[in-house]
């Protein structure tokens, strides 16, 4: 429970009965949310089946059914976030609501060195979501897999495949204070995606393992437009994409790794991205491509003392980065392939446990994402992830009783724009957790946020060029306090 009047629970039971298992969780929480129009009330199920049905094979079964209902309290002026931040948008009263059911079966033969998963899965999903009109889609995708794995002396592979295929049938109404209006616009959307993977390591000595390794990726995006108010159109596009990957990854003593990897990737545009409102018209837009990167990593991870550390420098030179822009306050972004942009940065998490009660975790990430000589941008920066991220912890006690401290860092916000003319502040949030164990089983914790009460921008959605006007800023979470109890038998 917690400010805000936030209640969760979770109730789960777990057990084996000779050849079978079982795990089964019921969760639900509820809030009012720390700014206006911003309720959510969900309720969750997730449970699995196993069953050793010889000494190789076994096969599980999952399940998970959901249900969302959230109000959204919508986007902010710079302005009113550094000065209200509890403000909240009640304008057609808009919300996402989701009911979604999944079911999935993997099956594994294990013959020691070598093992096989095949499994396939079938999700149902029903979105009710009213913005600028009333989204009412009910989709279902449906596919399988299948994943080989050998690993003997020096050398180990591991063979893949996935197949996806879904529909949706997309229809939007008028938004009539948050509920169905007239209908405007009926369509059916078909989408599949299949890929096939391959992968192989080899130690030409123990403490050195080198990896090469590959996907290929191909699918479709297809609609059909069965009614519409405004003008619309139909499309289809194909994808293939052919990603290869190098690694090594090198033990020099036990828990401490050195690893380099040289990578190729490609995301393809989704329904989102294929169609897009262009004066009016929910125009077919045929130019849109997939994103592809070439990205090289190095770093470091291990234990030695009284360090552990994770620490990796990347650098991905991107070519059609699916980029979005903000169009209006309740009209979902516009999409654009960028030229050609680069992200590189560091990600670095130390932690360091001087004595059995003490210990300090760092974590410090540094982002910096920018066009490469664009024809409208030049080398401006990417707008809405900040340069530097710093997250900081002292944890003080032990098991049985703890305090944390922590701190939350942005010394220089994001930009909120594509031009670079209007960037967010800065800020810092505190905030302290602590635990106690009251008998063996039962804990107590408890989790206080922003205890400065800090008014601060924590998220955006970028637009071309900004302005005082531009509704486009999130605030970070209002001073607020949780806390509970975690008992286990």
């Amino acid at each position: 429970i917690g400010s805000f009047d936030m209640g969760r629970g979770l109730v789960a039971i777990g057990g084996g009965l000779g050849a079978a298992d079982y795990w089964a969780g019921l969760s639900a929480d509820s809030s009012d949310g720390d700014r206006d129009h911003a309720k959510r009330h969900s309720l969750r199920f997730h449970g699995n089946v196993g069953f050793k049905l010889s000494d190789v094979v076994s096969t599980r079964f999952y399940a998970s059914v959901n249900r969302i209902d959230q109000q959204l309290p919508g986007a902010l002026t710079r302005a009113v976030v550094l000065s209200a931040p509890r403000t909240g948008n009640f304008t057609g009263n808009q919300q996402r609501d989701i009911d979604s059911i999944r079911l999935q079966n993997r099956t594994r033969f294990d013959w020691g060195t070598t093992t096989l998963d095949i499994g396939g899965f079938v999700n149902a999903k029903d979105l009710f979501h009213p913005i600028f009109q009333v989204i009412d889609q009910a989709s279902t995708d449906y596919g399988g897999f299948a994943r080989l794995d050998h690993d003997a002396g020096p050398f180990a592979f591991t063979l893949g495949g996935e197949i996806r295929r879904g529909t949706i049938r997309a229809k939007q109404f008028v938004n009539t204070g948050g509920k169905r209006g007239a209908p405007t616009s009926s369509a059916d959307q078909d989408a599949r995606t299949a890929n096939i993977y391959a992968e192989a390591r080899f130690k030409p000595v123990e403490s050195l393992t080198l990896i090469a390794g590959a996907i290929y990726a191909d699918g479709f995006r297809k609609r059909h437009v069965d009614f519409s108010t405004t003008p619309a159109q139909d499309g289809r596009l194909s994808f293939d994409e052919f990603s290869p990957k190098f690694g090594a990854l090198f033990e020099p003593a036990d828990e401490i790794q050195f690893f380099a990897n040289y990578s190729r990737s490609a995301e393809f545009p989704g329904f989102g991205e294929m169609f897009q409102t262009v004066s009016g018209t929910s125009t077919f837009i045929s130019s849109i491509r997939p994103q592809r990167a070439w990205t090289a990593e190095v770093g470091t991870r291990g234990k030695r003392g009284l360090a552990s550390w994770d620490i990796a420098l990347y650098r991905a030179t991107l070519k059609g980065e699916m980029l979005q822009y903000n169009l209006a306050p309740d009209v979902p972004a516009a999409t654009f392939n960028a030229d050609r942009t680069l992200h590189q940065g560091v990600e670095a998490g130390l932690s360091l446990d001087p004595v059995r009660w003490l210990r300090f975790r760092q974590v410090w990430q540094y982002s910096d994402f920018r066009f490469r000589g664009d024809a409208q941008f030049g080398g401006n920066r990417l707008p809405v992830v900040p340069r530097h991220v710093f997250r900081s912890e002292i944890w003080l006690g032990g098991e049985a009783l703890h305090v944390a401290p922590n701190l939350e860092w942005v010394p220089q916000g994001a930009w909120a724009d594509y031009a670079n003319t209007t960037r967010a502040p800065g800020y810092a949030l505190i905030g302290v957790s602590g635990g106690a164990t009251l008998a063996r089983g039962i804990d107590l914790f408890v989790d206080a946020r922003n205890l400065t009460g800090k008014k601060a921008i924590g998220d955006i959605s970028a637009v071309l060029i900004a302005s005082p006007a531009s509704a486009i800023y999130y605030p970070v979470e209002r001073r607020s306090i949780y806390g509970g109890v975690r008992a286990r038998f």
